[in-house]
């Protein structure tokens, strides 16, 4: 799949977008790059909730698909908002905060959420994300490259994500790789398959998206 990109070739420190390509620099921050990407389309100081007009440093991002069931981070799954409007949404989807929203009554929202809490614990039992399904791409494990060293990883990130795949017989997330199967983000997902001998993951191939080692 494609990210969404700025119209114009643009060049910054840390990365290139040249003819609908976006190519990162190594030692780069994914998430720092893919908010940045974002506030630069969709703006800086507007919540997309309340309509307000926010102070830059209130406003924070938010995963119209919520992580917790797979969410990306990318532009298209990202939206400034103010705090309380993104405290408020939690772990909903877009669409289903706009239902809550629209939901009069004190006991009609929190009859709403019990609803939508059973619906996300569903999905994880099935080992399902939370996204559409056009997004993910299996991957054979031993395709994907990355520039993270195996011995240098924090032991409880790696527990937490096997935990949960023991769990739920998934991930919680999906790695990212750029066109070349470079990992962009979920690295420990590609560890924990490694180690636990998966032979494939479920991935978010962006095809528009590619590492250059050294500089752009």
């Amino acid at each position: 799949m494609n990210i969404i990109l700025p119209c114009q070739n643009l060049k910054e420190k840390d990365l290139r977008i040249e003819n609908g390509i976006l190519y990162l620099g190594y030692g780069y921050s994914f998430q720092n790059v893919m908010y940045n990407l974002t506030y630069f389309m969709k703006g800086k100081n507007y919540c997309y909730y309340c309509k307000r007009t926010i102070p830059r440093n209130k406003i924070t991002m938010d995963h119209m698909y919520p992580r917790s069931t797979g969410g990306p981070t990318i532009p298209q799954n990202l939206i400034p908002s103010c705090k309380r409007c993104n405290s408020e949404k939690s772990d909903m989807t877009f669409a289903q905060y706009q239902t809550y929203l629209n939901l009069s009554s004190f006991s009609e929202r929190k009859s709403y959420l019990s609803t939508i809490t059973s619906l996300k614990e569903g999905i994880k039992n099935m080992g399902m994300f939370e996204i559409p399904n056009e997004w993910i791409t299996p991957v054979k494990t031993s395709e994907i490259h990355t520039n993270i060293d195996f011995a240098n990883i924090s032991e409880t990130k790696f527990q937490k994500v096997k935990s949960y795949y023991k769990t739920y017989h998934g991930f919680q997330v999906p790695m990212i790789l750029d066109r070349n199967l470079y990992s962009l983000d979920g690295f420990y997902v590609l560890f924990v398959a490694k180690s636990s001998d998966i032979s494939y993951v479920p991935a978010i191939v962006l095809d528009n998206v590619e590492i250059r080692i050294g500089r752009n």
